[in-house]
């Protein structure tokens, strides 16, 4: 919520202390609502936002809506049918975030999936329409420029062998993956971490996770569901997800490791395109 209010007032190229004027308040009162040390009630919203000026309707009942919301430490955001209600939250997490770290034991981290994949893995399991199919494509797409922003996030990424496994689309949309997976752990600030099967089952304890920290504000831990995505700032919970990634650590292939493995993959998934071997799985149920 903090960071929200903070950008719309840097969208009015208004200053802090402008601010806290225009409205009445103490400078600190505005800082501490920024910063997340005062959480904001509905009221202090509404009229935060009348003091930065005109905003789009949805998006000033969005946010007091939000501010009203009773502050169990757990945060959840239903998938509706626009990108908006369904993505904002994590984008602006991810905007604000100094290091993430996940681990994804089912399909590749959104935030490594080339088109091809993504619009296979669509094509395969997705029942909404085109023009909503292409929508998400698009701000998937425009999230991973997360990675090559002049200051980015420290990312860490598990994956567990059997993903990268699971043939999604062809053998020619799983090489092109794995190339770019390999292209992505370049990065001088991404590493790229294999688990192997055999390392044991993390993900029948954990599903998909990632944790997420920021320089201003508390740790946050993220799961994506099936209906919903759930934001988790119990410092407890996000200690217990700590401690799976710690673990994870110890069992992955380490960064130089991973690279040879997924290039072994690439050239067997090459091999098996020239060879017409490589079946795209049946559609779901």
């Amino acid at each position: 919520m903090g960071a929200e209010l903070q950008q719309h007032r840097q969208a009015r190229d208004m200053s802090l202390r402008e601010l806290a004027q225009k409205l009445g308040w103490w400078p600190p009162h505005v800082s501490q609502m920024e910063t997340g040390r005062r959480p904001p009630s509905a009221m202090d919203v509404a009229a935060y936002l009348g003091g930065c000026g005109p905003h789009e309707r949805d998006e000033y009942y969005r946010l007091v809506a939000l501010a009203s919301e009773p502050d169990t430490r757990y945060l959840v955001r239903p998938h509706g049918l626009e990108l908006p209600a369904e993505m904002r939250s994590l984008i602006v997490q991810e905007g604000i975030a100094s290091s993430i770290a996940e681990y994804e034991p089912l399909v590749v981290s959104g935030l490594l999936q080339s088109e091809g994949y993504m619009r296979a893995l669509f094509r395969w399991g997705s029942t909404r329409p085109q023009n909503e199919v292409d929508l998400r494509i698009q701000a998937r797409l425009a999230r991973q420029a997360l990675l090559h922003r002049e200051k980015p996030p420290r990312c860490t990424f598990f994956l567990q062998e059997h993903v990268l496994r699971t043939v999604v689309g062809d053998c020619r949309v799983m090489n092109e993956q794995i190339l770019y997976l390999m292209l992505t752990a370049e990065l001088r600030h991404c590493s790229l971490r294999v688990v192997l099967d055999s390392a044991g089952p993390f993900g029948a304890w954990s599903g998909g996770f990632r944790v997420m920290d920021y320089e201003k504000y508390p740790p946050v831990a993220y799961m994506d569901g099936f209906a919903a995505g759930v934001f988790i700032d119990d410092p407890q919970v996000v200690m217990r997800y700590r401690t799976n990634l710690a673990r994870l650590d110890k069992a992955a292939l380490g960064a130089e490791e991973s690279r040879v493995w997924l290039a072994d993959l690439a050239g067997a998934y090459d091999r098996a395109e020239a060879a017409s071997s490589c079946q795209p799985p049946s559609e779901p149920g």
